[in-house]
């Protein structure tokens, strides 16, 4: 089987998730901040944001260490390997009549 269509591991979706959810709280953090009043305590948000980039960081970075996505990858330079499974098309008539049978 290839290994770019085997699914992926709970542990790597999870790693994904978390990365996914820190740039979230990133981009709620910054959101909270440019509509904040100045008198609103920023060390609040700085803390989610940075919460988040340690997410972010540590997601991406398990992720990769998973999947491995860099180390399985088709090089469109070179053709394609017989275990591909690649069905051979027949040439054909583009012009040519086809006879239909009634039953």
């Amino acid at each position: 089987m290839n290994p770019t269509t085997q699914p992926q591991s709970p542990l790597a979706i999870g790693l994904a998730f978390c990365a996914g959810l820190g740039l979230t709280l990133m981009i709620v953090a910054l959101g909270l901040g440019v509509i904040s009043d100045a008198e609103t305590n920023v060390n609040g948000l700085g803390v989610f944001f940075a919460a988040g980039l340690v997410m972010l960081i540590g997601g991406i970075g398990g992720w990769l260490g998973v999947a491995r996505p860099f180390q399985n990858f088709d090089d469109i330079n070179l053709p394609a390997e017989d275990d591909h499974h690649h069905v051979a098309i027949e040439p054909h008539d583009e012009h040519a009549v086809v006879e239909h049978k009634a039953h």
